[in-house]
């Protein structure tokens, strides 16, 4: 004897889900779209493109940012340290 299929892999569901698809897809396409044109001042309109300024090849970092950074590191570290040590099947 045949099982009947599940649900969702019939061929009458299959072509239910085309129709609300092609459906959805065209009422999108009905839509309005406000004319963002008019909403641009012409000052904007004229004003120049802001020059570009390649960033600086190495980050600035004063000496607090030094010393977080090590501490964050160091804490980091001592995580991991105490992450290796659980045992993955005491958890389960």
């Amino acid at each position: 004897m045949k099982t009947p299929l599940p649900l969702l892999h019939s061929t009458a569901y299959l072509a239910a889900m085309r129709y609300v698809l092609i459906s959805l897809l065209a009422l999108a396409a009905c839509a309005t779209f406000p004319d963002l044109d008019d909403s641009i001042t012409d000052a904007a309109r004229e004003a120049p493109y802001p020059s570009l300024e390649p960033l600086p090849s190495e980050p600035f970092l004063d000496p607090a940012t030094d010393v977080s950074l090590e501490d964050r590191i160091a804490a980091l570290e001592a995580r991991a340290a105490r992450l290796r040590e659980v045992e993955i099947g005491a958890l389960q």
